[in-house]
């Protein structure tokens, strides 16, 4: 479906009649976004800017931001927080695209002012659908109050700010990085830069050490000569995801029901693929997928629990079939079908699990008791699995999506789809291409500080802000 208000604003001179007109019409900015595999220097064309009180120290947070960045093509600039205001456009014309806070530091309310007067003199410029990154500290394990305050002010900040700038197709993100963690940053720190995360804002993620295995360098195709399976796989974010995949070097096993079958041999015709049809809700179906793939010796490295679906009522009216039936498919399939995967060797033991949970999980919906109960579950899922995948170098890991244009939204009444689409910091839905960008980062190496945690694709959605 077409989204009006973001036809228009991507029409400067419908832009400028309507604020010349006074009209309270919010007109989204329109987001960059990538396509195609990564290249082997995704950033290349970006400028970014450090700032912080320990740039150039040789030994903060800033200076090793400044490093990944660099690894991957950014040029990086590097200014004190209280210096002078970079201009919009470098020394070469590269508008400004990033702005990377050291506040590895802060450990008291006096330094918190490092937020300000890193970024009071230079948001303005910050171009389009640019990217503001605060890098700090967890503040678990501080045995000192005032340290730990202040660096939970830190996801407060970057909350604020992220619905401050979204209006102009602007993010912002906390990167929390343990003690002794510092080798896994460039993964999320280069995936949050780059335009595969247009739809990712407001989130405070902690890099840490739950897995065992090493954070990889940046790479062309990183999933050369892996296979993963995705469930769900045959329209709308499955299908994405799928493509996704395969494009960065994996082979793809794709799942969905029977009565999906021309529709899913089409999509895995197109990736180079291979489809498997089954009922994931049907007695005995997932025994019977991980059977198969056990009595052909198919292992998979990746595993993405995409199948999902919704029976909304509220829960006076809901029936027991309807309950059942949700977290049959949304949580049951996945909890068994990782279980199964994991016994019978079909699912490598330093692999992915990737689930597909939502912002309804986070924030709740009326009528939607079932499916938030289910998807909720999954965040809680993938956290304990990750300890247990961690010892052999594995992760577990979950994605949660906001409204995202798909079949589904397209058949929400006009008005509904409307408020959607406008509940969340930048103004407008996200697209299944957004859900598959974060997968494809997450299935990766270089995301392996995340493991355990959930990462929102919902634009700052209001709700969980």
């Amino acid at each position: 479906m077409t989204d009006l208000l973001l036809e228009l604003g991507r029409n400067s001179a419908a832009r400028g009649t309507i604020r010349m007109l006074g009209l309270p019409l919010p007109l989204p900015q329109s987001l960059q976004r990538a396509s195609g595999p990564d290249p082997a220097l995704p950033l290349a064309d970006l400028r970014a800017v450090v700032v912080g009180v320990d740039v150039g120290g040789g030994g903060g947070l800033g200076e090793l931001a400044a490093a990944a960045a660099r690894s991957a093509g950014c040029t990086v600039e590097r200014e004190a927080a209280t210096g002078a205001a970079t201009a919009s456009v470098g020394a070469h014309g590269t508008p400004l695209h990033a702005l990377l806070v050291d506040a590895g530091e802060v450990s008291s309310v006096a330094d918190l002012r490092v937020l300000y007067d890193a970024l009071h003199g230079r948001i303005a410029a910050l171009n389009r659908c640019g990217r503001v990154i605060v890098l700090g500290r967890p503040p678990a394990g501080s045995r000192e109050p005032a340290r730990a305050a202040a660096r939970a002010g830190l996801e407060g900040f970057v909350r604020a700010l992220g619905k401050e700038i979204g209006r102009r197709g602007a993010t912002a993100n906390l990167l929390r990085i343990e003690d002794d963690a510092e080798t896994r940053l460039a993964g999320p720190l280069c995936f949050l830069l780059s335009r595969r995360s247009a739809f990712v804002s407001g989130q405070a993620l902690h890099i840490g050490h739950l897995a065992r295995a090493e954070a990889t360098q940046l790479q062309e195709r990183p999933l050369q000569g892996q296979t993963a399976l995705v469930t769900g796989a045959a329209r709308g974010i499955g299908e994405a995801i799928a493509r996704r995949l395969a494009e960065e070097g994996a082979r793809v096993l794709l799942v969905d029901l029977p009565s999906s079958a021309a529709e899913l041999s089409a999509v895995a015709a197109a990736v180079g693929g291979e489809a498997l049809h089954c009922d994931l809700a049907a007695e005995g179906g997932v025994e019977a997928l991980m059977a198969d793939l056990q009595g052909r010796g198919q292992r998979v490295h990746i595993l993405v629990h995409n199948a999902g679906i919704t029976r909304d009522r509220t829960l006076a009216k809901m029936s027991p079939a309807h309950w059942d039936l949700c977290l049959a498919v949304n949580l049951q399939a996945a909890v068994r079908g990782t279980e199964l995967a994991l016994s019978t060797g079909v699912l490598r033991p330093s692999g992915r699990v990737l689930c597909l949970s939502s912002i309804g999980g986070i924030g709740g919906n009326p009528g939607q008791t079932n499916y938030a109960t289910a998807k909720r579950a999954l965040m809680g899922y993938v956290e304990a699995l990750s300890h247990r995948l961690g010892r052999e170098g594995g992760a577990a890991m979950a994605i949660a999506p906001g409204f995202i244009e798909t079949q589904m939204t397209a058949a929400m009444p006009p008005l509904l789809r409307q408020a959607g689409r406008r509940l969340n910091s930048l103004g407008q839905g996200g697209l299944p291409e957004d859900v598959a960008d974060a997968v494809a980062f997450l299935a990766t190496p270089s995301a392996i500080g995340l493991a355990g945690q959930t990462l929102r694709v919902c634009g700052q959605h209001l709700a969980g802000a």
